[in-house]
């Protein structure tokens, strides 16, 4: 009998394992139907132990009264900031030592009862006195020193503090950090069964952590120190072993509650992205501030990207006229209003930040701004999230930030909407553009090239035609690679008819000297001419770069051969860094020779521009989103002020389904409109800032 009980209970515990591991695979996580709020506000609370009175003026009737002046419908409140102090009465953590009552149960409280939404903040990854307490719970560099941000350990308490300053937490699982955590969340999770999600935040995993849990762990894996990638690696699967402890402690609690990791779900070459840390978010969120180190030109890959994987996406800004954290900082109303209105045309919720003040009332002239916003979101917002981005122009990510975005800012001047290629997805567009970084492998070369083959069309800048090696072509240009260029600059003549619209036919400046490339079965349709010589304290002519030879170099600035464009130089790059516009016209021309079925034309509608195309198959609708404000550079912040009328605009929309209706939001105004051969042409009554072109079809 005890024989056969053991085999029971064997195979009872394999059976509860197999269970376990099904749920951990199969946690709740939003769909494009079971969006998030779409009018919401992140407050920050990291208030020092130093601040007295901490909450003594807070009111429910104040806190309620802003969230309705506010016009929002979920905001994320804290349990513990970035000073290690919890915000409620905790046998686990530290209560904020001049608090003397239950500030987060009060605030749930006072949400609940208007229906707002408010999942709970809890800091991970820097928790300053969790610091200085247990030193043993910091992440640490190979040499054992701290990993840090901003911090001076030699200066002295008097000195004065710079922006950011905290140290990291090593958070991943098997260190008694991570146990404290677990412990944390529960304790919460059990005080406020009512809890609708949580916001951790801080996932910073780049560089790997060499403390002593780590240092253990890493030694059972077999993991070699000297190895940074490896340890790196390492780093990345502990914490999303942590993430998954957290997804299902909260799940056991509240299996509906939205999970969400900051620091997760930015496109660029690093540990997170690369292990895909934003896997177990219930929702992707986009933390940027565009007026100080975002710019408003990220939110459209990034959020296309998320998208494009089923995931619904909240887009966060700020309404501080800097940085996060600051205290009496005011964006202007027209640049929240701005960049709210961007946030529902590229599909996604809206999210503003806020840092409440220590004593504990929300700044009505804050809420007043952000309720100017979301008064104009109200009108809107059905026809932006839970919508899909769709286009024939795809657009390799690469993770290169300058070569990506410098790609990403042209077609959005240009007007051409785009959305991310990869190997799996390259038949559903008539274009592809390939960034200039050697990132693909001779897989993904080759799949593009099978995709050209079948008809496929490819324009491709510079080193994004190279392997990793740098030695060859691994796409098929129609031309051979002699190597780089030796010159510090060189120019580009254009040599066809085709690529003259907007040019100049003198030799115009590349800031940087490309690839030398002669065709082979392509037909170059512009040359390279070479400088003198290099600037160099010996050899120097004039203020800057040396003038370009009167004869061209032999070597081809762009080569074409059959359904293949390619630039040899970085233009790409070039252009993200000094933004000359011969460079976007001459990408627009080669764009305009490959590119003859869009879904979406616009015409008209100046540079500063902005346009998303959206169907909503649910509603049986395609919504394109026209925006337009200067976003202009003042000091070294980009600031939005002015709404000016756009006239004359028309868009041409090619879509397989009969279009029954066409009208404008939000003036909600029925549109003529004309349908031949599939091109739906609509004239857009002049607007102010945004408007929404809906499109409903049978």
């Amino acid at each position: 009998m005890k024989k056969i009980f053991s085999i029971v209970l064997i195979i009872g515990i394999i059976i509860i394992g197999s269970i376990v591991a099904l749920n951990a695979q199969d946690l709740y996580k939003m769909s494009l139907m079971d969006l998030p709020q779409t009018r919401q506000v992140h407050l920050d609370f990291h208030t020092s132990e130093c601040i007295e009175g901490v909450g003594s003026k807070f009111d429910k009737k104040q806190f309620q009264s802003a969230l309705k002046v506010g016009h929002i419908n979920q905001i994320n409140i804290f349990a513990k900031g970035h000073h290690s102090l919890s915000y409620y009465p905790t046998k686990v953590g530290i209560m904020h030592p001049h608090l003397d009552f239950d500030l987060l149960g009060e605030e749930i409280k006072a949400c609940h009862e208007i229906g707002v939404k408010c999942p709970i903040y809890f800091t991970v990854g820097w928790s300053d006195n969790d610091y200085k307490n247990h030193p043993e719970w910091c992440a640490r560099n190979k040499d054992g020193s701290y990993k840090s941000s901003g911090m001076d350990y030699y200066a002295k308490p008097t000195d004065a503090k710079p922006f950011g300053g905290w140290t990291r937490m090593c958070f991943a699982k098997g260190s008694d950090y991570h146990a404290y955590i677990m412990k944390n969340v529960e304790e919460i999770c059990k005080r406020y069964p009512d809890f609708d999600g949580f916001w951790f935040d801080i996932y910073h995993a780049d560089g790997g952590c060499y403390c002593a849990n780590c240092l253990k762990r890493m030694k059972k894996e077999g993991v070699d120190i000297n190895d940074a990638k490896a340890v790196e690696m390492s780093y990345a699967k502990a914490v999303k072993a942590h993430q998954l402890d957290l997804r299902k402690l909260i799940a056991k609690y509240n299996p509906k509650a939205t999970v969400f990791f900051n620091g997760t779900t930015h496109i660029k070459d690093n540990i997170a992205y690369r292990t895909k840390l934003y896997e177990y978010n219930t929702q992707q969120e986009l933390e940027d501030l565009p007026t100080a180190w975002g710019g408003y030109d990220k939110l459209p890959l990034e959020s296309k990207f998320h998208l494009q994987h089923g995931n619904p996406t909240v887009a966060m800004s700020g309404k501080f006229h800097r940085d996060w954290g600051e205290f009496g900082g005011f964006k202007s109303a027209n640049a929240m209003k701005y960049e709210a209105a961007a946030m529902i045309s590229y599909g996604t919720c809206c999210n503003f930040g806020d840092q409440m003040h220590p004593e504990g009332f929300l700044d009505m002239s804050t809420y007043k701004r952000i309720g100017e916003a979301y008064k104009y979101i109200e009108k809107i917002e059905q026809y932006g999230p839970g919508g899909m981005p769709e286009s024939k122009l795809g657009m390799w990510i690469t993770t290169k930030n300058s070569a990506d975005l410098g790609v990403v800012n042209m077609l959005l001047e240009m007007h051409y909407d785009f959305m991310p290629a990869n190997e799996d997805n390259l038949n559903q567009f008539e274009l592809i553009i390939m960034p200039s970084k050697n990132c693909l492998t001779e897989e993904q070369a080759n799949k593009i090239n099978d995709y050209v083959a079948k008809g496929g069309k490819l324009l491709v800048f510079g080193q994004g035609a190279l392997s990793h090696d740098f030695k060859k072509l691994i796409l098929n240009v129609g031309a051979e690679y002699q190597g780089h260029s030796l010159c510090d600059v060189d120019y580009t003549v254009i040599k066809n008819e085709a690529l003259m619209p907007d040019m100049v036919k003198s030799p115009f400046l590349n800031y940087r000297s490309g690839l030398r490339i002669k065709p082979t079965t392509g037909k170059s349709l512009a040359a390279i001419r070479d400088p003198y010589f290099n600037r160099t304290y010996g050899h120097f002519s004039s203020h800057k770069n040396t003038p370009f030879k009167m004869e061209d170099s032999g070597y081809s600035a762009v080569v074409k051969n059959g359904n293949v464009i390619f630039i040899t130089s970085d233009l790409d790059q070039m252009y993200y860094e000094h933004a000359m516009k011969l460079d976007r016209d001459l990408v627009r021309n080669c764009i305009d020779m490959l590119y003859t079925k869009p879904m979406l034309k616009v015409y008209n509608l100046p540079s500063s521009g902005r346009v998303s195309f959206l169907n909503q198959a649910q509603n049986k609708r395609y919504i394109a989103h026209l925006l337009y404000t200067p976003v202009l550079s003042r000091g070294d912040v980009k600031v939005v002020e002015d709404f000016l009328p756009v006239p004359n605009v028309k868009i041409q929309v090619r879509v397989d389904q009969k279009i029954k209706s066409v009208k404008c939001i939000p003036a909600d105004k029925k549109l003529r409109f004309t349908q031949k051969n599939g091109i739906v042409t609509v004239k857009v009554p002049t607007f102010t800032m945004h408007t929404g072109i809906v499109l409903n079809y049978n």
